[in-house]
């Protein structure tokens, strides 16, 4: 329970950044935001994959390992820096605070993601618990304040504000982690041939759905505007808590599913067309609860309506991914990763090439999400085929 709680926290504090971004930006604006807010979430799954999955899988405490893994984060942090800052310029003409504000965001992220990762291997998730809830209160602390910038340097303020939270979570994290967890860093490439063939796959695997989210972001922004992606980004926050309640349940279902199956018991793969029913229903009740509610709400907190059809269509994508997450899970207990990332890389470039359709004859982003969705409907099609009739 402590490692949903945790989760939630972590959800919450960077939903609390974008309500204020939306409350305050211009479309165009927020559209800018949401595109290296992206870039921060795709970059930070790279980071998990390439360096913070080789926690579980290889001893950490092992001095060669270790020195590999020092390497390994050496190495995707300045990668990722590097794009960070030409991402910036490319989007923006603002160069004085925002570029190191940003790359600021993009270290400290894959440093607090380090800690909170250490803290699940260690399976001290009331640890982690603590962590996330003093990052929390100290963004939403930081935010009221912060506010009073809006003048001049909006984003770099926001970005600033993520940065104090994820801070805050390296500082909390080495004083509640024991010594040893953080000594010894030093970089080394003994180990690094061995930690770079798991590490590179995991990183595709764990990078796969938020860079294609960036992707198409990032397509929105060229063919149309960043207005548009502002708009996108607006109807997509008012479904944000979907997105909570998935990954609430994708945590649970695997930690169940690869229990029973380590105890010896195996997984109905009927069963599983229940699971995935009451997930899709359960998604679809939150999805439009939250629609509703921000309908009422919108102009009256945001000072702008999100689009209808465009929060129908992030509802219908977020219920083709829990509908398939059961699927996907099984595949994932059964050890079964380079089918999942198959079927999930065709889901992605399937999505991207009808949306890229859809914006180029529409000139519009009204249906892009349906199109991302359908490329969720191959991933049911093809992991429930898996799974039920495995080859």
């Amino acid at each position: 329970m402590a490692g949903i709680l945790s989760q939630g926290a972590t959800a919450a504090a960077s939903f609390a950044v974008q309500f204020v971004a939306a409350a305050n930006l211009e479309l165009a604006e927020y559209g800018v935001f949401a595109v290296l807010l992206a870039m921060s979430v795709g970059a930070n799954a790279l980071y998990v994959g390439f360096v913070c999955d080789g926690f579980a899988v290889f001893d950490r405490h092992d001095p060669a390992n270790r020195a590999g893994l020092v390497t390994s984060a050496a190495l995707v942090t300045g990668l990722c820096v590097v794009c960070a800052v030409l991402l910036c310029a490319v989007l923006t003409p603002e160069r004085r605070w925002l570029p190191p504000v940003y790359a600021g965001l993009v270290v400290s992220r894959f440093l607090a993601e380090t800690v909170r990762r250490i803290f699940v291997t260690r399976l001290d998730f009331g640890s982690l618990l603590r962590t996330d809830l003093c990052a929390l209160v100290v963004t939403v602390l930081a935010l009221a304040p912060a506010t009073g910038g809006f003048d001049r340097a909006r984003l770099a303020v926001l970005f600033g504000v993520m940065c104090c939270g994820a801070l805050t979570t390296v500082l909390v994290g080495l004083v509640l982690l024991p010594r040893r967890e953080w000594t010894r860093l030093r970089p080394g490439v003994r180990a690094f041939p061995t930690l770079f063939g798991f590490a590179l796959w995991r990183a595709l695997q764990a990078g796969l759905r938020p860079l294609s989210l960036l992707a198409a972001r990032l397509l929105v922004a060229q063919l149309v505007s960043t207005a548009a992606v502002g708009a996108l980004e607006l109807a997509r926050l008012v479904v944000a808590p979907v997105q909570v309640l998935i990954n609430g349940c994708g945590s649970l279902l695997l930690g169940r599913m690869a229990a029973r199956r380590r105890n010896g018991g195996e997984n109905d793969p009927r069963a599983l067309d229940g699971v995935g029913r009451s997930l899709g229903a359960a998604a679809a009740a939150c999805g439009a609860a939250s629609g509703v509610l921000a309908m009422g709400l919108g102009p009256v907190l945001l000072g702008k309506s999100p689009m209808v059809a465009v929060v129908l269509g992030w509802v219908v994508y977020q219920v083709s991914w829990a509908v398939g997450l059961p699927y996907v899970t099984e595949l994932v207990t059964r050890r079964m990763s380079r089918r999942v990332f198959v079927i999930r890389g065709v889901d992605s470039v399937l999505g991207l090439g009808l949306a890229t359709c859809v914006v180029l004859v529409t000139g519009e982003v009204t249906l892009l999400p349906l199109a991302l969705a359908a490329g969720g409907l191959w991933t049911v099609l093809l992991a429930r085929r898996a799974v039920v009739r495995p080859l």
